[in-house]
This record gives C-alpha cells, sequence and structure tokens, in this order.
C-alpha cells in the first residue's frame, strides 16, 4: 500500500510540472500570436488558461488529499505495528505462564510478521501434555 500512495504522489509531481509547461505554452502563444489572429481565437486561449488555472487547484487539492492519506496511512501502520508487537509479547507471556506452546506460524503469517516489522517466536508446534 505504501508503493501505491508513492506513485500517486510521483504521478502529481509529473502531472503538476505538465500543467505548468501546458501553461507556460499557452501564454507564449498567445504573446506570439502564433495562434491565428482573430477575436475568437485569443478568447478561447483566455478560456483555456483560466479552465488550467481551475484543473491546476482541482490538482493542488488532489495531492494535498494525498499527502493526508499518505500521513494518515504511516500512523496507521506504526499503530498496528506497535499493537502486534504487544500481542505477540502477551502471546509469548502465556506461553511461558502457562507451560503451553502455540501452534507454528503459516507461512503467510509469517510473511505478515515480517512486513510488520516484528520479531516472531518460533514454536516447536502443537501443545505440550503434562
Amino acid at each position: 500500500m505504501e508503493t501505491t500512495v508513492e506513485k500517486l504522489e510521483a504521478m502529481f509531481l509529473k502531472s503538476e510540472a505538465d500543467l505548468e509547461y501546458i501553461e507556460r505554452r499557452l501564454k507564449l502563444d498567445f504573446i506570439n500570436g502564433e495562434a491565428a489572429n482573430g477575436c475568437s481565437t485569443e478568447e478561447n486561449v483566455a478560456v483555456m488558461l483560466e479552465n488550467l488555472k481551475a484543473i491546476k487547484a482541482k490538482h493542488l487539492l488532489l495531492k494535498s488529499q494525498v499527502k493526508d492519506i499518505a500521513e494518515a496511512q504511516q500512523d496507521s501502520m506504526e499503530s498496528i505495528r506497535s499493537n502486534f508487537s504487544k500481542v505477540m509479547e502477551l502471546v509469548q507471556h502465556c506461553q511461558q505462564a502457562s507451560d503451553l506452546e502455540a501452534e507454528s506460524l503459516t507461512e503467510l503469517e509469517k510473511e505478515s510478521a515480517v512486513v510488520l516489522g516484528s520479531t516472531v517466536p518460533q514454536t516447536t508446534g502443537g501443545r505440550e501434555e503434562n
């Protein structure tokens, strides 16, 4: 999920550069009169510049929202990691206190623990009989 947010941020940076280029190009075309002479063409360029300003404003809003989402995602992941680590410590403590061992983790559970950056105690699997 983090890579998706990073890709979105990169796309927003590229689109922002593209919008700035389009705006500069339209202004240059308007100033140099490269567009055909006539009132309607000048009006079209002016309308296009106004539309471009509106698009840039929406773009900035979306960029801000993506930044907020990325920050919220970071906060959520930190909270999940912290809670997961606490749960793993609690499980380990319960195992030691009761002289029982939990079943071995599945590969998916081990991968999840790695993604969360948590150390998972290795168990031999099954329960010990007294």
